[in-house]
């Protein structure tokens, strides 16, 4: 059980760095990015205004008095600022304080960018504030820009837009450094999660001893309880532990889910409980019981069922408890049940339990042979018992009645607990 929490609480520890790590990462990514584009936008507009003096020239700009002289200057200007360390525009724009275009300019070099890059409708900015957009082109960065040009007067010329290129030494800086702040976000919280887990395992132990002592008293109570009724009603207690090894086997070999076989264990133990509540007189009476007797034994069935039902741990065995009494064929009690009307586990149990009766000894019998036994028990296939359960169990018959038959020391309870334990363990 420690080593289950234990690979538990690192696998979750785990998953949780991760998740954390993935979530930061995002964080310091978009983070870093718009660093970045504003960064990159800062140096396109810086670029951009240096076409100012140019535009103050031709002031006021209209399409009629300077689009041929403007479009001369814009070329100028583009290959004037060519292969600069942060980037360079390819194509330029120009628009007048009416936001009508009155320049362009686009190097034959360039023309491939103007169709592969398909340009976004800008949006024209107010007061100082730029628009942009970004785009890849295989592994080039470009952005389209526009900003306003103010002259010296602080008055508004009109408005340049143009595609630049951030240079590959500028993309190969980005990308390294978004590089390294992811790599450092994932190294921070893997770091902050070993320095944790020693801490987290710490202060889990007591609570991890603590559930291992509370499953171990939950056991025992269960098996006093059990082992207390069972000695009460015949003068030995094993009854209780070979019954649990029997239906256990039993149900393994027909794919029982596990929660379902802990449920089983817990009503293989209790299933005669409500025994508590007859009276000796009808409990160890030496004969048969007379009608009024039988009905009153029956009723243990559910005091049984009130019994278990009020602790929340021993609630799972409420339903071999209410059905171990029920016949495959509807002729059983308290509700008169058939077929697969009757839990699973209370029809296991039914077998393991008629079983261990025959192959045990009793002041009032000998205990039965294994081929005897399986005789009697095969005869009630179909009407005390469900057939198909009972001829898989039939298979092992044999080994059981060896290791376990009849027997009244502690291995028996050392086997029974060794085969039980697990399903607890991982519950």
């Amino acid at each position: 059980m420690v080593g289950h929490l234990h690979r538990t609480l690192v696998l979750r520890l785990t998953l949780g760095s991760f998740v954390i790590a993935g979530l930061l990462g995002l964080a310091v990514y978009f983070y870093e990015f718009e660093k970045i584009d504003g960064a990159i936008v800062a140096s396109a507009v810086s670029e951009a205004e240096a076409f100012t003096v140019e535009a103050e020239k031709h002031s006021p700009l209209n399409a009629i008095s300077s689009d041929a002289e403007l479009s001369k200057d814009l070329e100028t200007f583009l290959a004037q600022h060519r292969n600069f360390p942060d980037g360079s525009f390819l194509i330029a724009e120009l628009y007048d304080q009416d936001r009508d275009q009155v320049a362009f300019a686009v190097p034959a070099a360039s023309e491939w960018i103007e169709i592969q890059l398909k340009r976004k409708q800008h949006r024209f900015p107010e007061g100082r504030e730029s628009w942009y957009e970004k785009q890849y082109v295989g592994s080039r960065l470009f952005i389209q820009v526009l900003t306003p040009l103010f002259g010296s007067t602080g008055a508004l010329l009109g408005y340049f837009e143009g595609v630049y290129e951030v240079s590959p030494r500028r993309v190969a800086e980005i990308r390294e450094t978004m590089a390294t702040a992811l790599a450092l976000v994932v190294l921070a919280v893997l770091a902050t999660a070993l320095l944790l887990y020693p801490i987290i395992r710490a202060q889990h132990k007591g609570l991890i001893d603590l559930s291992q002592e509370l499953l171990h008293a939950n056991i025992q109570t269960l098996e006093v309880l059990g082992s207390a009724i069972a000695k009460r009603d015949s003068d030995t207690h094993t009854h209780n532990f070979r019954v649990t090894i029997y239906a256990v086997r039993l149900a393994e070999v027909v794919g029982m889910a596990p929660k379902d076989i802990r449920e089983l264990i817990k009503g293989s133990f209790l299933h005669d409980v409500g025994k508590i509540a007859i009276s000796d007189t009808i409990l160890l009476k030496p004969g048969r019981l007379n009608d009024e007797e039988f009905f009153i034994m029956k009723t243990h069935v559910e005091h049984g069922v009130d019994i278990v039902r009020r602790s929340s741990w021993l609630a799972e065995a409420s339903k071999i408890v209410e059905s171990h009494h029920e016949k495959f064929d509807g002729s059983g009690y308290p509700w008169g049940l058939n077929g697969e009307n009757i839990a699973l586990g209370a029809r296991i149990f039914a077998i393991a339990d008629v079983f261990d009766a025959l192959t045990s000894e009793r002041p009032y019998k000998q205990a039965f042979g294994l081929e005897e036994t399986l005789a009697i028990m095969n005869e009630g296939a179909g009407s005390h018992f469900d057939p198909a359960l009972l001829a898989a169990f039939s298979k092992l018959a044999p080994k059981l009645h060896t290791d376990f038959a009849g027997r009244e020391d502690s291995s028996v309870e050392d086997a029974a607990r060794h085969l039980t334990l697990p399903y607890f363990e991982v519950a």
